[in-house]
């Protein structure tokens, strides 16, 4: 059955990429739409969401326009994963800027270790193809489906563009790998962690568990920690900016280097929401380890 599905999922992607690219957008803008009419119960996670974060400040009018817009985020992504099949380099350049990027190529010729963090923010599918293309080739993390046969076709479609992808289930011995070969490693970490796997941190001005790994093989490989974000523009072009490293901390304290490195990343992807905070994931129950309350008060969240 699976296989079934699988041919029909192809066949459909195979309709979509023929089908003028205005006609395409058009119907995921369609898609996001419906998405925002009858998703009610993620509709009420996003405006918990921003009402926690900006303690009840926001006009009914803004949460529902940030609401329309996660969907229309969402969707990008997996039109974006679709319209890369296809993009040419010379689109990609048009269509694409970036800030900084010397940044980046700078570590890379002084032959430094690098973690590239940064969120569910903006056209990530984008950000991963112009990076992988332009800037240096990366080993990235991400994270398994249900379904073997679309990660697949993801992992295919990803790595055309020149990345590597490292599925979360055994990824950190891989990162260690890929390190250790001075590849450029990328994580995403702006969503919840459990307390074992985690390091407490301030996101967002509130308390949350944040992924420990990129600080710990930070710490081990003297690696210096890069925020990246990309923030959609109009017409559906973008821009990358590539922010100040996060410098390795390496004393006799493992537990303290660990903790403030986890701060400065949880400040730095904290610092690119706030610039425009419609771009980010708000769907994602983020506070649930400290604050699981707030996502109760509706027995339906």
């Amino acid at each position: 059955m699976k296989k079934i599905v699988y041919k029909l999922f192809l066949v459909l992607i195979f309709i979509l990429r023929k089908l003028p690219k205005s006609f395409l957008r058009n119907f995921f803008k369609f898609i996001a739409y419906l998405g925002y009419l009858f998703a009610r119960k993620t509709n009420r996670i996003i405006e918990t969401n921003l009402n926690f974060v900006f303690e009840n400040s926001l006009s009914k009018d803004e949460i529902k326009k940030i609401q329309k817009y996660s969907y229309f985020n969402m969707i990008l992504w997996v039109q974006s994963l679709i319209e890369n099949l296809d993009v040419s380099d010379e689109e990609l350049k048009r269509t694409v800027k970036i800030e900084n990027e010397d940044i980046i190529k700078d570590l890379v010729k002084e032959d430094k270790p690098i973690i590239l963090i940064s969120a569910h923010y903006g056209n990530i599918e984008m950000l991963s193809c112009y990076i992988n293309k332009f800037v240096t080739p990366l080993s990235q993390v991400a994270r398994e489906s249900n379904f073997s046969e679309v990660d697949e076709f993801i992992i295919k479609a990803r790595e055309a563009s020149g990345s590597k992808i490292i599925f979360k289930t055994g990824a950190l011995k891989k990162l260690v790998k890929a390190l250790m070969k001075k590849e450029a490693v990328s994580l995403l970490i702006d969503q919840n962690i459990n307390s074992k796997d985690g390091e407490e941190v301030e996101f967002l001005g509130k308390k949350a568990y944040q992924t420990a790994s990129t600080a710990t093989l930070a710490r081990k490989f003297n690696a210096y920690i890069i925020p990246v974000a990309i923030f959609n523009e109009e017409n559906y072009n973008y821009k990358i900016k590539v922010y100040e490293p996060i410098i390795p901390i390496k004393t006799d304290n493992e537990k303290d280097d660990i903790k403030q490195i986890s701060q400065l990343e949880a400040n730095a992807i904290s610092a690119i929401i706030y610039e425009d905070k419609k771009q980010w994931f708000w769907p994602h129950k983020r506070f649930k380890s400290h604050y699981r309350e707030i996502y109760e008060k509706n027995p339906n969240n």
